[in-house]
C-alpha cells in the first residue's frame, strides 16, 4: 500500500506514511483518511508526511499541487493541519515552497520522525 494513515492516541497528530511512488490518487487518499481521524480532533492537527521512502515525478507534483490548492478538507491548504515532512526528497521541497508561494504556511522538513515529534512538543507549549 503506497500510504498508510495513523492517529497517534490521545495526541492531535495523524502520521502518513508513504512509499514508492506519489501520485494523485495516493495523496487524495492520505487527505480523506486524515480529514476523518481529523474530524475527532480539536483545535490544530499535527500532520506528518513521512516521505523517507517515497519518490515522485514533476508532472505528479503539479498535480498533486492543483489538488492542494483547492483547499479541500484535509488538504495541505486545509488551515486545521500544521503539516510536516519527515525527509529530503527535492520534489517535496519545491511542493512546500510552491505552496508558501501560494500563501500556504510554511512546512518544515525533519530527517526523523523524532525530530518531527520535538517539534510539534515545542509548537504545543508555544499554544498554551
Amino acid at each position: 500500500m503506497p500510504v498508510t494513515v495513523e492517529r497517534v492516541p490521545n495526541k492531535p497528530i495523524i502520521i502518513l506514511h508513504y512509499e514508492g511512488f506519489l501520485d494523485l490518487a495516493t495523496v487524495k487518499s492520505a487527505f480523506v483518511q486524515s480529514a476523518a481521524l481529523a474530524a475527532e480532533i480539536e483545535g490544530t492537527v499535527f500532520r506528518i508526511a513521512d516521505i523517507r521512502t517515497a519518490d515522485s515525478n514533476f508532472v505528479e507534483i503539479v498535480n498533486i499541487l492543483k489538488a492542494s490548492r483547492a483547499n479541500v478538507q484535509g488538504s495541505a491548504a486545509d488551515t486545521k493541519y500544521q503539516v510536516i515532512f519527515v525527509g529530503q526528497n527535492q520534489l517535496a521541497h519545491l511542493y512546500a515552497d510552491a505552496l508558501k508561494q501560494l500563501g500556504a504556511a510554511p512546512i518544515p522538513f525533519f530527517h526523523t520522525p523524532e525530530d518531527a515529534m520535538q517539534f510539534i512538543e515545542l509548537e504545543q507549549h508555544k499554544q498554551v
